[in-house]
């Protein structure tokens, strides 16, 4: 037991005599590194996260959350109906004020020259506010980044659109501003 109790030395290459090159300089031909007996070894990246692992753990820090996606999409979707309807309701205005020249026994409502014009001005610039909407929403969401505030912003901007082309409209007829004026 005592020869085994000895430690031989360890074999160590022999010292190279060139000098050694200093950062940023190409090694001389034939010049190696080897690294020393007790360098620590770099550690393995971590595993990327499996779908059954925690949510909060995979999500990196600043990312969308997971309710954003589907939210944006229902909104985009019921965007898209209110859209339909506010072109609907554009398209049905002349009817309305003919029902109430009806109901006011004002006699029949002749729109003026300009009333088609408004209207078909009015759905484009609905439709146009929706495309916008869901055109930014969607890229967001492709880009990953948080996107459901987008289609309620383009929810007001149509109510601001569809009152301003109903006002204007309906302030094209001065019968019906004369009646309603009256006290």
């Amino acid at each position: 037991m005592a020869e085994n109790s000895q430690s031989t030395p360890a074999e160590t290459p022999p010292e190279d005599s060139r000098p050694r090159p200093q950062y940023g300089e190409l090694a001389p031909e034939g010049w190696s590194w080897t690294p020393a007996p007790d360098a620590v070894a770099p550690t393995p990246p971590a595993p990327p996260a499996t779908a059954g692992s925690n949510l909060s753990a995979a999500r990196a820090p600043g990312s969308v959350p997971t309710w954003d996606r589907p939210l944006t999409l229902s909104l985009l979707i019921l965007g898209l109906l209110a859209t339909f309807f506010s072109i609907g309701v554009l398209g049905a205005l002349p009817d309305a004020v003919q029902m109430l020249y009806t109901q006011s026994n004002l006699g029949d409502y002749t729109p003026a020259a300009g009333v088609a014009g408004l209207i078909t001005a009015g759905s484009i610039a609905e439709a146009v506010v929706w495309l916008a909407s869901a055109a930014t929403a969607i890229l967001l969401l492709v880009r990953g980044k948080r996107a459901f505030y987008l289609p309620l912003i383009g929810a007001v901007v149509s109510f601001v659109v569809i009152f301003v082309f109903m006002s204007v409209i309906l302030a094209t007829d001065p019968t019906l501003l004369t009646f309603y004026s009256q006290p």
